[in-house]
Parts: C-alpha cells; structure tokens; sequence
C-alpha cells in the first residue's frame, strides 16, 4: 500500500491507495435460471429506442456509483461508450468475475449500446492486474471495435469522475452525467442484462451478491431482488443480529438495518463485522496525510476548519466541499481520527454542524 501520484497514460491523477489483487478462492458463479421467453426480434437502434427498453425491463440505477444509462440516454454525441471493468470497491471481484463466466452476454450488450449511441468504438477499463481479463477481451477486441486500456488498480480509479479523468483526461464534476462529456459510462451489470435479454427475452429477477462477513472467506450469492437483507443472510447461514450490516464496500458504503432494507438492484456488496469501537479523536497534526491521499486534489482538513473553528487551520472555501466524491480515503488515512468524510458531507449537504461526531473504523 503506498500513497502519492502516478501517472495514468502520461496524466498524473493525486492520491488514491494502491490495493493488490482480493483474497478471494477461485469464484463460481451463482447460476440461476433466466425467465426465458421471446428473444427480441427488433432492437433498438437509437438512444429513444433504448430508453424505452431500459424503462420496460425496469433498469434504472445500477450502482451507486455509476449514473444509471438511462439518464445518459440524451440523444447528443457519444463519441465513446466506456465499460467500466475497474471493482468500485476494494473488496470487489464482480467485474472480473461477470467478465469470467458471462463475457457473451456482455460483449452482446456492449455492442446494442454502441450502436444505439453511433459511437464509433468501445473502451474497456479494465485494472492491469488482471491478466486473465486482458487476455479474455483482448481476443474479443479483435473482432469487435473494442480498445481495453488497462489501468493500475488504484483506489478510487473506478468512480466516474476519477476514471474518466485518467482514461480520457476528461473533467466531470462527482456525480454529473458523463454524456455532458460526450461519453457512455456502461456498469457491468446494465451491460449483463441487457446481453441477457437478446439472447434470452427476459432478465434476470436476481442479482449476484459479494457476501461479506468478519473472519470467513468472501462468498459470491444469487439473491432476489425485492428479498430483506435478513432473509438472504439467513439463506446463507449467516447470524446477522448484533453486527453491523454494511452495503457497498467498507471504504464508501452505508450502513443498513437488515429487517428493513431489501436487496435492490444497485445493491452489489453486504458486509457484515461487529460494532467497531468508536475512537476518540484528537486534535490534527497537520502531517498532510488527508491532502495527499484525496483524488480530488481537496485539503480535507482546511474543509473540517470551515465546521469546527480550528483557529490553527487555514479555513477552506465550504464550496470547494462539491467536489469530493465520498470514498473516504481522507478519514481512513487521518493518524489522527478526525471525522474528515462525515464532515465534507454535511458541507456539501448544508447539514454542516460544529460538533461532528468521530469515525469509526
């Protein structure tokens, strides 16, 4: 692990931290049967005609941090579709697995979206770590206008805005819509689906699950959309009471009640770990860690001044708060505990307070 710049196709991109490959067993996909029916017999060849199918197949948001297709669906110039292979989360293999077990169907919606754009090739965002990948859509590139960039797996890389700035050297503010750029941002999973009804005629009602709990091997489930957290983890064996229940990755995910929150179609990552021990912070010792791990080029704690009146830092313009994209690297490098993500939050929500609680870890 290491911090500092690196250099992406000759840009540099700040702070980030490298993590190697997840130490995962060898992954088996979690099968189930599609809903089979009809295969479309005509697909849509235009972005209103695909707007129309994402909203009949129900596919709205993804991943929490991808923008859903269909709001990028505007009908200007794409000049490139980019398939984000890059984990969003640390801890994730669901890119490498989907690109494993399902390349077909992938490959098969993919090409419906690039057509349906008239982009004139596909970009592949894929982490250099991962040779068999390469290698799998490396040979589909041949046949197909499809380019796979390979990127250093470093953490946050697959947010959008990160990504895009590396792979492109375009600039998007967090959370805009890549097409103001001229480019398709495609999740996996979108992509997945949509292979999965032309080659099929339906969808898949489930969603492959990566489980998560404290001293056990990852797993990867099929879950049901619409199923309570409580009933999935109970399938699986799992004793969920007096944990804490954690969707979407340690690093930037938000905590869940199980027998209240069920599982969606953005919903990717479920962990599970004991209340951690809430640590007292103390005062910042201005090592500058935060400012060299954020992505974003902020200095997270000139932002934490602007709540806490620290008299001994130079306070930082509250606006400047937009621009943080909420991975949360800030907080897990701060020696000293403070609160920085939570803080940089309610700057950007206007819910800012000087008495912001500490972080747990």
């Amino acid at each position: 692990m290491f911090m500092g710049k690196m250099s992406l196709r000759s840009r540099y991109v700040p702070g980030g931290l490298y993590f190697g490959p997840p130490a995962w067993d060898a992954p088996v996909w979690p099968a189930r049967d599609i809903v089979e029916s009809s295969p479309p017999t005509l697909l849509p060849e235009n972005p209103e005609a695909l707007r129309e199918v994402l909203q009949r197949l129900n596919i709205g948001r993804q991943d929490t941090w991808a923008p859903a297709l269909l709001d990028q669906l505007r009908g200007g110039a794409v000049s490139d579709v980019v398939l984000n292979l890059v984990a969003p989360q640390p801890e994730s293999i669901l890119p490498r697995v989907l690109s494993e077990f399902e390349l077909p169907q992938l490959v098969t919606g993919l090409n419906l979206v690039r057509r349906c754009v008239s982009a004139n090739r596909a970009i592949l965002a894929i982490p250099r770590d991962e040779s068999e990948i390469r290698y799998q859509w490396g040979a589909v590139a041949k046949g197909h206008p499809f380019v796979v960039r390979p990127l250093i797996n470093r953490y946050p890389l697959g947010h959008p805005s990160i990504l895009l700035r590396s792979l492109l050297g375009l600039k998007i503010q967090p959370y805009a819509s890549p097409a103001d750029a001229g480019v398709i941002l495609l999740d996996p999973m979108t992509c997945w689906i949509l292979g999965c009804w032309i080659e099929f005629g339906g969808v898949p009602q489930w969603r492959p699950i990566e489980l998560f709990t404290h001293n056990a091997m990852p797993r990867l489930i099929a879950a049901n959309l619409g199923q309570p957290l409580s009933q999935i983890f109970s399938d699986a064996g799992i004793i969920y009471k007096e944990r804490q229940c954690i969707i979407n990755g340690m690093m930037a995910g938000e905590l869940a009640n199980p027998e209240q929150t069920v599982l969606e179609p953005w919903i990717r990552i479920i962990s599970l770990r004991p209340p951690p021990l809430v640590e007292q912070s103390v005062d910042c010792i201005r090592c500058g860690w935060c400012v060299n791990a954020c992505p974003a080029g902020l200095n997270p704690a000139g932002l934490m001044a602007q709540v806490r009146m620290i008299d001994s830092l130079p306070a930082i313009s509250a606006q400047e708060a937009s621009a943080c994209i909420d991975c949360g690297l800030c907080t897990y490098v701060c020696p000293s505990r403070l609160a920085l993500a939570t803080t940089i939050h309610s700057l950007k929500t206007g819910d800012a307070r000087a008495d912001t609680p500490g972080e747990a870890t």
